[in-house]
């Protein structure tokens, strides 16, 4: 499994009051170039790659009744992506995908239905697999222009962005195509989460093993930050905006949630009930929002209700272990 990405997925092992001196102390800063972590082959598990991967799903096709809710899910024995009615009590997976999977971290929809899947396998540059509403057979690979993909965000004409760790940057692909249009690289370092606003505002979460992490927003059209965020910013992974322009931003080490309301840069209100090293965000069209707990122990799915700091009782559990990505559909769009 790649360094960066078992690094993360490994938090809810070695979390200390300073990890970036690493779990024993002796290592380099997590994600800096060097840094090494035991990967799933030294476990005894086989790598695969892209050329080596079956098409072999227990089902082609699954029933789309929404809402859906489609978690990554990574493991020594799991990485697929878990397919979830968010409503329904005790949720358990309605589909599972596994078809050109191998290292799911980040996932996003676009109008269509269309999931998009950033995938980060150990030995090599990894890859995003399309997949169309109720499919469970990737119909695209895209491998152009992407180098170690972490999160993708789709904006309001339909065009998947991209941060890429291994290239230090941000990609865009016009709807339908497989060629980078745009790439953005100032301000970045190590970019993960990727969201976009009513505006056409980038925010990009940058700094994942440095000791200077934050939010970097880009103004539309424009390839360097109009401004950075930065208070209450301390370990972030994926993010999300709202319908009102809130940004969300999960801190795994502090364990909370920070909400900025639009154009502002100090957090407004924070969430910290239930929160066990929080990866990711997303929310509904209806503003509920659900939050992806990465500690294994308790991997699971968290609900707050628009505004709300109390979690709702409903919780997904079943079938998870160390969830990253987050997407619904309907998906909320720019």
């Amino acid at each position: 499994m790649n360094a960066l990405h078992l690094n993360r997925h490994a938090l809810g092992l070695c979390v200390a009051a300073e990890l970036l001196a690493g779990c024993g102390g002796s290592q380099p800063p997590i994600g800096a170039p060097g840094a090494m972590a035991r990967s799933f082959t030294e476990s005894g598990s086989q790598v695969v790659t892209l050329a080596t991967l079956k098409s072999e799903p227990e089902s082609e096709t699954y029933k789309v009744t929404p809402p859906l809710l489609y978690v990554t899910n990574v493991s020594e024995t799991d990485n697929d992506v878990n397919v979830y009615d968010p409503d329904a009590r005790d949720a358990v997976p309605v589909a599972v995908i596994s078809d050109k999977i191998n290292t799911p971290n980040g996932d996003c929809i676009d109008s269509k239905g269309t999931l998009y899947v950033t995938n980060e396998p150990s030995d090599g540059p990894g890859w995003i697999s399309e997949y169309p509403l109720g499919k469970t057979v990737a119909s695209k690979v895209i491998t152009d222009g992407v180098s170690t993909p972490a999160f993708c965000a789709i904006d309001a004409e339909g065009n998947l962005w991209v941060t890429n760790l291994g290239l230090n940057d941000v990609v865009e692909y016009l709807y339908g195509s497989s060629k980078p249009h745009l790439v953005i690289t100032k301000g970045l370092y190590y970019p993960l989460g990727i969201a976009i606003d009513h505006t056409a505002n980038l925010y990009v979460v940058t700094g994942f093993g440095s000791s200077s992490r934050n939010v970097e927003v880009y103004a539309h059209g424009g390839k360097s930050p109009s401004r950075t965020i930065s208070n209450g910013i301390t370990w972030p992974d994926g993010i999300a905006l709202d319908s009102n322009g809130t940004l969300y931003v999960p801190n795994i080490v502090t364990e909370n949630v920070e909400e900025y309301r639009y154009g502002q840069s100090r957090p407004f209100q924070t969430i910290t009930d239930d929160m066990h090293q929080p990866a990711n965000v997303t929310v509904s069209k209806k503003g509920v929002l659900y939050v992806a707990n990465l500690q294994s122990q308790t991997s699971n799915v968290v609900e707050f209700r628009l505004g709300s700091l109390q979690p709702m009782k409903r919780q997904i559990s079943n079938g998870l272990f160390n969830p990253q990505g987050l997407a619904y559909y309907p998906p909320l769009l720019p």
